[in-house]
């Protein structure tokens, strides 16, 4: 929303990465998602520090864009926020006379939490980018987006079960 954001620039470059990404494959959607500055301002991305995590964009990542409600626990989504750290934005609230920069994704190594870190049963020092890994390959996510699909373009009675299995086998 611009109200957060202010940036229509960043907006708008967020609509042709959906735009661009929406049909390909999921990990490289999220992976354009979690370095997208206007979702990095939306979710607070930019305030997940090494040492004072920010959670918001760690558990909306799970719960409304990956894996849904109750396939994650509260210690995954710490350590999931400690794996954001130091994703955040090169040039945030420059200005040109005429209106906003735009925006760039930068990693801060020395804002990340380089400590071991154990997410859905995996254990590393793990990055936005292994955890995106681990959330794409976890089985929660095909029937996630399986269930998404089928209410979208199918029907929003609950899908049968024969069906959420064929279309998760196939997200794999």
């Amino acid at each position: 929303a611009y109200e957060k954001v202010e940036n229509g620039r960043a907006t708008a470059e967020q609509i042709d990465m959906f735009r661009t990404h929406c049909v390909g494959n999921f990990r490289t959607l999220l992976l354009k998602l979690s370095r997208d500055p206007a979702m990095i301002i939306w979710l607070d991305n930019n305030t997940n520090h090494k040492g004072a995590p920010n959670e918001n964009y760690g558990r909306e990542l799970l719960e409304l864009f990956a894996m849904g409600v109750g396939n994650y626990s509260e210690e995954d989504v710490k350590e999931c926020a400690r794996a954001f750290t130091g994703w955040t934005i090169a040039n945030f609230n420059a200005r040109y006379p005429w209106g906003p920069f735009p925006m760039e994704f930068e990693y801060r190594s020395e804002d990340h939490d380089d400590e071991e870190k154990t997410f859905l049963g995996e254990t590393g020092r793990f990055n936005g980018e292994d955890i995106i890994d681990i959330v794409v390959r976890h089985p929660a996510t095909g029937r996630f987006i399986a269930t998404k699909l089928y209410n979208f373009f199918v029907s929003d009675d609950p899908a049968p079960e024969e069906a959420i299995q064929s279309l998760a086998a196939e997200y794999v």
